[in-house]
């Protein structure tokens, strides 16, 4: 039975689909057979999966399934050897609320992708940045969040605000609900701000674990702007071995190993 672990931090920009895309690329690269869902209304990573693919998805997308107006089964696309993707489409937003009013709204996700969790070791979930009802769906559906920051001011207070929508959820649908940690992302030694906000992060919140940081890097931004992981784009750079590091430290949570 797949793990499903979300992405997810209501601040945007702090690298919710860089760090969702490369996971599983990284997770993929090493064995395990993945499944990526992109519940974001804006299709980023989608669209640097698939492409102009993207448009031929209107009746078979991650709405579509929530809705319960397509089968899960026929949603799925393969991106690559070992991982596979459940697309976002840009009417996605038009479905939030037929969502919002349906029964067992909070449940919608979790239903939809339970047939095919046993196919897979992983399940990645990339949100969108709001605590809107697909965040909350993707939250009842998951096992563990994963929590990309920025070392900022604001970057901190969205986090807390993750806190405490995940102590909601396990109180009111998912009690099981783990935070696998945070990663600090875009993050650079030129300057001793991030090093400080580094340090103040782990005395304000010593018990959330704190994963591999991810270095600020423009390969980043390149190779997922050509459709590439950063292991294809640049696989001797640094933000490639931080992603290798951090894809060994959550196969080490899940398996033990």
């Amino acid at each position: 039975m797949a793990v499903v672990i979300s992405v997810a931090n209501q601040k945007g920009g702090v690298g919710k689909t860089t760090l969702t895309l490369n996971l599983g690329y990284g997770l993929a690269r090493m064995g395990r057979k993945v499944l990526l869902i992109d519940v974001d209304p804006q299709f980023n990573l989608t669209f640097g999966l698939i492409g102009m693919e993207v448009m031929n998805h209107e009746n078979s997308n991650v709405g579509t399934i929530m809705a319960r107006e397509s089968d899960v089964n026929d949603t799925i696309v393969e991106v690559s050897e070992n991982l596979h993707i459940i697309p976002s489409h840009l009417d996605l937003s038009a479905k939030e609320i037929e969502i919002i009013n349906a029964y067992n709204r909070e449940r919608r996700l979790q239903k939809a992708i339970s047939p095919i969790l046993p196919d897979y070791d992983y399940v990645l979930i990339d949100n969108p940045p709001s605590m809107g009802i697909f965040l909350v769906n993707s939250l009842t559906a998951s096992d563990y969040v994963l929590i990309p920051l920025e070392l900022s001011y604001f970057g901190v207070i969205g986090m807390q605000l993750m806190f405490n929508l995940m102590a909601m959820i396990r109180e009111e649908t998912n009690e099981n609900l783990s935070l696998m940690g945070l990663v600090p992302n875009k993050f650079t030694r030129q300057t001793k701000v991030p090093k400080t906000r580094l340090k103040e992060l782990k005395d304000a919140y010593p018990d959330a674990p704190i994963l591999t940081t991810i270095p600020k890097a423009v390969a980043l931004e390149k190779a997922q702007g050509e459709g590439l992981s950063i292991f294809d784009y640049e696989p001797e750079g640094r933000a490639a071995k931080a992603f290798e590091k951090l894809t060994r430290e959550v196969i080490s949570i899940v398996e033990g190993e």
